[in-house]
């Protein structure tokens, strides 16, 4: 897309950074950082709204770092979409909770042009949905952008992406080492005593996960409910416990490498 042939469904839906980076890698690589940047401390400020402890919300935003599905992988990586998506989300959901509902929807659309179901991710962080009007995005792109088969010969992919899903993580449901490991310390998010930051995060973490359900990659789409989990996480522990977990969350040894 990048060079401008046409792509397939779904990626045919993503045109905003294969329109702004085109096919420079380095301006890929620029971009992918630039926005892993800014994540994080768009995560704590969007913190602030939920917990009223400044040095858990810090705490809690740099537990990112420490995701191998959001960070490790797209600094390797960069071409991929996600970290761009899940950053204009993020914004869209920080201004949705802020009251700022047309830069909400502006943010949402963009987070749309760049990866399909960043507005529906971006609807579930702000826990508001008006965000799903960034799903216009890629809605009107399907009615114009021209379509074509998959360059890599993996038709079978893209045509059953149930039945590839279901080959590519056959055993892997059952396995913490796949499933639950690389979340270190956010697996303690569960354990949150309020009820609608636990409603949040099983909707964010029903969503991510079902990603696998027609899609073949696991780590970097389960952690889309990353900024969930922090935020969970950083309301289950007081302070002093959210820092001393993050040095050991910044270390796990079981992360893996994202993918």
């Amino acid at each position: 897309m990048a060079a401008e042939h046409c792509a397939p469904l779904p990626f045919a839906l993503r045109w905003l950074l294969p329109w702004a980076c085109g096919p420079w890698p380095k301006r890929w690589y620029y971009c992918t950082v630039a926005h892993l940047t800014l994540l994080v401390p768009i995560v704590a400020v969007w913190l602030t709204h939920w917990i009223d402890q400044p040095v858990s919300c810090v705490a809690g935003a740099l537990l990112l770092v420490g995701l191998p599905g959001i960070w490790h992988l797209h600094i390797r990586w960069p071409v991929l979409v996600d970290p761009t998506a899940m950053t204009w989300a993020m914004a869209s959901a920080l201004c949705a909770v802020n009251g700022y509902w047309i830069a909400a929807v502006l943010c949402s659309l963009v987070a749309g042009a760049v990866k399909e179901s960043g507005p529906i991710f971006a609807a579930v962080y702000g826990w508001n949905p008006i965000a799903l009007v960034g799903l216009l995005a890629p809605l009107v792109r399907r009615y114009v952008a021209r379509l074509a088969k998959d360059p890599e010969g993996e038709d079978d992919i893209l045509v059953h992406p149930v039945r590839a899903a279901r080959r590519a993580h056959r055993g892997d449901w059952w396995r913490p080492r796949v499933m639950l490991a690389p979340w270190g310390i956010c697996l303690l998010a569960p354990f949150t005593f309020d009820l609608r930051l636990s409603l949040m995060l099983a909707a964010g973490a029903c969503l991510a996960y079902g990603q696998l359900l027609v899609a073949v990659d696991t780590v970097r789409l389960y952690q889309w409910a990353a900024p969930l989990a922090v935020l969970a996480t950083a309301a289950a522990l007081p302070p002093w416990a959210l820092l001393a977990g993050l040095v050991a969350h910044l270390l796990n040894p079981w992360a893996g490498d994202g993918r």
